[in-house]
């Protein structure tokens, strides 16, 4: 495995890294001094285009409003000097001007009392004379006498049957002579609501801008959404722009920022409000801004082409070094470092083989020591179990004796010195599973005899565990311990304790299972790591053997409830009949 020393950096590493900082600088410098002020003019521009439509868009509405008023006042200053013979010659009139515009739907004049004088474009009046006289139009054109021209909301047309046309409708007094008097009427013109609509839908501020026209009231007149506005399915941030008099403003909607630019038209007074989203404004300043980080992207790739090749030529020759110290470090030891290159590399190879020759010694040293060590600990370890099982049994010899149970004293005697001869083994460290578990029997059947009635047990195993090999009296403590500890002196029943061997593919394993009082998992946690109590050896001492013979991932686990059981698993390699050494 390629490893890099700790905490350090390679020369290849800092060269490129300081170029390529100096070149962040550089580029860094250069971006910032274009991109703040390309950006803000840029941004600028977009505001002043968006301005200039709409200030089109008004001079557009200007021009028609313009003349519609002219038409009116022409209409209004084409009656004749007297109406005793009627209106048919200022009818005949009105029928050429609607000719010429096609946007106009009716002209038609009325008396001060409502009373119809003469139409073009409309059919019979559909209500009575009263009602056209307390028309708001009606009444605010003769209270205005011809000084201001009235213009109503979109609305649809209903004065005369026939028409159900959405219109804006257009009052202005007129004066007449009739039968000798000076007599006040109004004119009215109807103009069709898709003229307005065509003049703010043909104005689009980007994708999705538009214009609308307000009323002086603040209301809707002419909007490309205004059915969705009457459905309800549409609503436009009025209130904002009431707070927008003339210039420019901000809200959002559906989560977009847009920018709001009123104007006033001059005739009417009415406002046109220009809506312009600010990321479609903005689109040719965020073009530019990718364009100069995908120019400033490919400049710092290629400055790290260059110094990365600038690197490996200056590089080359250490590499060829630090390969050959990988290879010694992946455990090659007799292979050495050749001594050429530049001076400064050959005194680094020279120090590095020296100091390999060094540890090559340390480490054939330290191998025969660590060896020499651990013998004495293993020897250690199994020195301590035969006095601690000896002075066990040899009281309970004793406890007999005292009770005149000599027989029994005897027998145990017996099966003492038979598990001493198994114990030996000749002075092997390992003995078989079937050695080790007659050794566990004698030992039973020793404490048995001392704990009369105490305690049951059953000694299982699988056939071909039995010639499988195991670190000797491994099985013995833990079943000493499930004696000394499990036993629960108030209850009357016996302890029943359960051993097995068996084998799985690679590993060995013995259960030494109880029904006694169990533990807490306190003590469970520490049973691997304290030392033995007054009991004897522990738990620790037999877990530390086995790693020491087998390696770290053999041992003991314990598991243990509380007034349930305790369960001890032994796992070791299998030595023996298929396993894995």
């Amino acid at each position: 495995m390629r490893r890099r020393a700790p905490g350090g950096r390679s020369f290849s590493l800092q060269l490129t890294a300081s170029f390529m900082a100096c070149m962040g600088v550089l580029l860094a410098f250069i971006s910032i001094s274009l991109l703040t002020p390309l950006s803000s003019l840029l941004e600028k521009n977009a505001f002043e285009r968006t301005k200039e439509t709409v200030l089109q868009s008004v001079s557009a509405v200007n021009v028609f409003i313009d003349r519609l008023l002219s038409t009116l006042y022409f209409a209004t200053t084409a009656l004749p000097d007297s109406m005793d013979g009627g209106a048919e010659e200022w009818t005949r009139q009105m029928e050429l001007v609607k000719k010429s515009d096609s946007d106009l739907i009716s002209i038609a004049l009325f008396h001060r009392d409502g009373t119809l004088l003469g139409a073009v474009g409309a059919g019979d009046v559909a209500i009575d004379a009263a009602e056209v006289a307390g028309s708001e139009w009606f009444r605010k054109a003769l209270a205005w006498g011809g000084t201001s021209t009235y213009f109503s909301s979109p609305f649809v047309q209903h004065i005369f049957s026939g028409q159900r046309t959405l219109v804006i409708r257009l009052a202005r007094s007129a004066f007449y002579q009739q039968d000798g008097r000076l007599e006040q009427g109004v004119v009215l013109m109807d103009v069709s609501y898709a003229s307005f609509s065509r003049l703010v839908e043909g104005a689009t501020l980007g994708k999705s801008g538009y214009v609308y026209l307000l009323d002086r009231g603040g209301e809707i007149i002419a909007h490309p959404k205004l059915q969705l506005i009457y459905n309800g399915l549409y609503e436009e941030n009025l209130e904002e722009i009431s707070r927008v008099l003339i210039g420019q403003g901000r809200d959002q909607a559906e989560g977009r920022e847009r920018v709001l630019i009123a104007a006033t038209l001059n005739q009417t007074r009415w406002r046109l409000v220009g809506v312009a989203y600010l990321d479609e404004l903005l689109a040719l300043q965020t073009a530019f801004v990718r364009l100069l980080t995908v120019v400033l992207i490919c400049a710092l790739l290629l400055s790290l082409a260059m110094a990365t090749l600038m690197a490996y030529r200056l590089m080359l020759p250490i590499r060829h070094v630090a390969a050959a110290i990988e290879r010694v470090e992946s455990g090659n030891l007799s292979e050495g470092i050749p001594e050429t290159g530049f001076r400064e590399v050959r005194a680094i190879s020279e120090a590095f083989n020296r100091m390999l020759r060094r540890i090559r010694a340390l480490m054939d040293q330290i191998v025969q020591e660590q060896e020499t060590k651990r013998l004495y600990e293993l020897n250690a370890l199994q020195a301590q179990i035969n006095p601690h099982f000896l002075y066990n049994t040899l009281d309970s010899i004793i406890w007999m004796e005292e009770r005149g149970r000599g027989r029994e004293a005897i027998l145990m005697v017996s099966s003492l010195a038979r598990l001493f001869r198994l114990s030996i083994s000749r002075g092997r460290s390992e003995i078989t599973v079937r050695e080790e578990l007659e050794q566990v029997r004698h030992y039973l059947t020793i404490q048995k005899m001392r704990f009369k009635n105490k305690f049951e047990y059953t000694i299982t195993w699988d056939e071909e565990a039995l010639e499988e090999t195991t670190v000797k009296l491994i099985v013995q403590p833990m079943a000493e311990n499930a004696i000394n500890h499990a036993i629960d002196e108030t209850q009357d029943e016996a302890l029943h304790i359960a051993i097995h061997a068996g084998v799985t593919v690679n590993e060995v394993v013995f259960t030494i299972e109880d029904d006694g009082v169990g533990m807490p998992s306190e003590v469970v946690a520490r049973l691997l790591t304290a030392p033995a109590g007054k009991s004897g050896i522990g738990v620790k001492n037999v877990h530390e053997r086995i790693r020491l013979t087998y390696g770290e991932p053999y041992g003991i686990q314990v598991r243990s409830v509380e007034d349930e059981g305790t369960c001890v698993t032994i796992r070791l390699p299998r030595r023996k009949g298929g396993g894995a050494a």
